[in-house]
C-alpha cells in the first residue's frame, strides 16, 4: 500500500497539547496549525511522561539525557499507529522524543519520513541555567557534574539529529546548532504575527511583561533589566508583570519597587491589562532554546515593543522601525523612553509597520510544505 504523503502522525507529550499554557503549548498549537494549512491531515499520538517508580529511581541513579522520558513502549505504539493508518510522515513535537527516532531507525516502513518539530535543545537551556545558577552562588560554571551532563546531552542530540529527515527550528541560533550537530536538512520557520485588535488606552508610565519566572533566561533578563532601570532612575515607570510562580513574582516586586506583580492572568484578563500599557518589553540576554513565542502577542496587538536582540531571535525585524538593544543598559533606556505616553503614541505606527511586515501563518505553512516535499523527493538516505 502506498502511503499518503499528506498525512502525518503527530507524536507529542500530552501536556504540550493542553489548552492555554505557556510557550510550549503555544508553539505546539502553531506547529499543528502550520501543518494543517500546509494541507496535511494530522492524527495525534499523545503520550504521558513516564512517572513509574522504576523510572524515577533510574533517573536518580543512572541519569541519561532524553531517556526515561518516553513510555517504555513508545516505539511499538508509534509503529502500531502508523500501521493502522497510511501516514507518510511522523512528526515529533519538541526534542524530548528524539530517542524515538533512533529507536525506530530500521523499523519504519521505507516510505515513512521523520520530521523534528523542534522547540529548541535541552543542552541550550541547560548551559544557560548552569551559568545563571553559578553566578547567583558566586562561583564559576562548569563543575564536573555540569560538564559531564552537558557533554552527554550534546552527543545524544547528535545521534537524534542524524535520524531526522527534516528538522524545523524556531530561530537562527537553533538552525546553526542543528547543522553543527549534523542534521541533514534544517529549515527555519520564521515567527508569524497575526493581527489581533486591541482597544489601546495606555496609562502614562505603564510597561508590560509576561514571563514564566522559573525559566532561567526569563528571570535573569528581568533582573538585569530592572537593575539597570533602578540605576538609571525609574521615575514614573511601572512595570506590570504577569506570570508564575507567584513566589518568584513577589520576590521580584520586593526587590524592585517599580514592579506591579499581577500574578498569572487568563487570556481575557491579560488583553484588558495590556490595553493600558505604553509598551511591552522583552528582556532576554542569552540565546536560549527556541524563541520568545510571547513576543508575537504584543506585535499582533500592534503595541510598541522594546526588545533585546536575543529576545527577537526568530522574528523578521526592521531596526529602522524598532531598534533592538544589545545590553541591559540600552534596553532600560529605550523602555524608559517608551514608558512616556507621548513617545509611545509616536512609536505605535512604526511598530504596526513592523508587525505588518512579518510573515503570516500561510506563508510559514508554504515553507513547511516545500521542505517536506523536498524530503519526499530526496527519499530516505
Amino acid at each position: 500500500m502506498s502511503r499518503n504523503a499528506r498525512k502525518a502522525l503527530f507524536c507529542s507529550a500530552s501536556y504540550a497539547l493542553t489548552p492555554g499554557g505557556g510557550g510550549v503549548q503555544r508553539c505546539t498549537r502553531e506547529y499543528l496549525e502550520v501543518a494543517r494549512l500546509a494541507g496535511f491531515e494530522v492524527e495525534l499520538l499523545p503520550y504521558d511522561v513516564d512517572q513509574s517508580l522504576g523510572t524515577k529511581v533510574r533517573r536518580r541513579l543512572f541519569r541519561r539525557p532524553y531517556h526515561d522520558f518516553l513510555p517504555k513502549r513508545a516505539a511499538d505504539d508509534c509503529l502500531r499507529a502508523l500501521d493502522a493508518g497510511d501516514a507518510g510522515w511522523l512528526f515529533l513535537n519538541q526534542v524530548e522524543p528524539g530517542p524515538l527516532a533512533v529507536a525506530l531507525a530500521g523499523r519504519l516502513p521505507p516510505d515513512v519520513r521523520v520530521a523534528m518539530l523542534s522547540h529548541g535543545l535541552d543542552s541550550s537551556d541547560f548551559a544557560h541555567y548552569a551559568r545563571f545558577q553559578a553566578e547567583q552562588k558566586g562561583r564559576n560554571p562548569g563543575s564536573v557534574r555540569e560538564s559531564w551532563w552537558l557533554g552527554r546531552q550534546l552527543f545524544e542530540e547528535m545521534r537524534h539529529h542524524r535520524a531526522f529527515d527534516v528538522t524545523f527550528c524556531l530561530s537562527e541560533t537553533d538552525l546553526w546548532i542543528a547543522r553543527w550537530l549534523g542534521a541533514r536538512d534544517v529549515v527555519l520557520l520564521p515567527r508569524a504575527v497575526d493581527f489581533a485588535p486591541l482597544e489601546w488606552s495606555p496609562v502614562d508610565g505603564r510597561v508590560g511583561h509576561v514571563a514564566t519566572l522559573v525559566h532561567a533566561p526569563n528571570l535573569e533578563g528581568l533582573i538585569l533589566l530592572c537593575g539597570e532601570i533602578a540605576r538609571q532612575g525609574a521615575g514614573k515607570l511601572r512595570l506590570r508583570l504577569i506570570g508564575s510562580p507567584r513566589e518568584k513574582g513577589a520576590w521580584l516586586a520586593n526587590q524592585y519597587p517599580f514592579i506591579d506583580y499581577l500574578g498569572p492572568l487568563s487570556d481575557e484578563e491579560m488583553t484588558r491589562e495590556a490595553a493600558t500599557w505604553c509598551c511591552f518589553t522583552n528582556p532576554i540576554f542569552c540565546y536560549a532554546r527556541g524563541c520568545s513565542t510571547k513576543l508575537a502577542v504584543p506585535l499582533g496587538w500592534r503595541l510598541p515593543v522594546t526588545s533585546s536582540r536575543a529576545g527577537a531571535r526568530g522574528y523578521r525585524w526592521d531596526e529602522e522601525l524598532s531598534p533592538l538593544c544589545d545590553t541591559p543598559a540600552e534596553l532600560a533606556r529605550e523602555t524608559l523612553r517608551l514608558s512616556d505616553l507621548r513617545e509611545a503614541t509616536a512609536a505605535r505606527p512604526l511598530c504596526s509597520r513592523l508587525a505588518d511586515a512579518s510573515p503570516d501563518m500561510a506563508s510559514v505553512a508554504e515553507r513547511f510544505r516545500d521542505a517536506l516535499e523536498r524530503a519526499d523527493r530526496r527519499g530516505r538516505g
